[in-house]
């Protein structure tokens, strides 16, 4: 059966699913820590005063994704504010490429990706993909958490690396660990993106509704060989560039030779 979805909604049977409804409570409890504390405020000043723009723009690029994002992320049990990671990772674009080989919204090593399910070879790379990298990336955080217990400790991490905060820890041979600065002041620019985007006329931005864009309906088939994507492009009515905006993990202009699933517009 031919799946039809919105992508800006994602699934449609999605709606109705329970959200984590910790929405705050995260973010109140981890930017009350002395460590973090003047280091939040600041970050709120900085990213209103210093780089309004900025801020706007990566806004005007999470409107595809936030969504979804939060769907997944009730799903799984993640806090509301960890929806905001691509906003300092990536400003919310799927085909971001970073230092380390990092790659996608996430910004995922290639070791992590594979160990969370995401395809890379020469044809695809599904840590573009923004529906199955979220799912990887909730997967990822539930199971950090599971190790951690702490959603500050979770984003240092997610941030610094799984191995370098046990050797903190170990180092610090105390339940709290004192995280160096640069890790700390990743965590309050996350918790002041939350901040921000949560309440943005608050802070002198424009108000969501204004940053919403029409959705792009499509369905899901399956490519049996090689195929290119102007072949598809002109089965279905649409364009190369539509095509490959649905399907950033596709790697060149065809896809791959094994059994695949891409996604075509039906509002064209």
């Amino acid at each position: 059966m031919k799946k039809i979805v919105t992508f800006a909604l994602l699934l449609i049977s999605f709606l109705g699913l329970p959200v984590s409804g910790m929405s705050g409570e995260v973010l109140q409890q981890i930017s009350e820590k002395k460590d973090i504390r003047g280091m939040y405020e600041r970050a709120v000043d900085f990213f209103t005063r210093k780089m309004p723009g900025e801020i706007e723009r990566r806004r005007n690029n999470s409107v595809k994704y936030i969504d979804f994002i939060k769907t997944i992320f009730g799903e799984k049990g993640i806090p509301d504010e960890m929806v905001y990671i691509p906003f300092i990772e990536s400003g919310f674009s799927p085909v971001s490429v970073g230092a380390g080989d990092t790659a996608g919204l996430w910004q995922f090593m290639k070791c992590t990706a594979v160990r969370y399910g995401l395809r890379i070879d020469a044809y695809v790379d599904e840590r573009k993909d923004p529906i199955k990298s979220t799912y990887a990336a909730a997967e990822y955080l539930r199971d950090l958490h599971s190790i951690f217990g702490e959603w500050d400790i979770v984003l240092a991490a997610y941030n610094a690396g799984e191995g370098k905060i046990r050797r903190i820890i170990a180092k610090n041979n105390a339940d709290e660990a004192r995280l160096p600065d640069v890790i700390n002041r990743y965590i309050a620019r996350l918790l002041a993106v939350f901040t921000i985007a949560e309440e943005p006329e608050k802070y002198g931005f424009a108000p969501d509704e204004t940053t919403q864009t029409d959705p792009v309906t499509y369905k899901e088939i399956t490519t049996m060989a090689r195929i290119t994507l102007g072949k598809i492009a002109r089965l279905y009515g649409t364009t190369v560039i539509v095509i490959k905006d649905l399907n950033p993990a596709l790697i060149g202009d065809a896809t791959p030779p094994y059994h695949y699933v891409i996604r075509v517009p039906v509002n064209y």
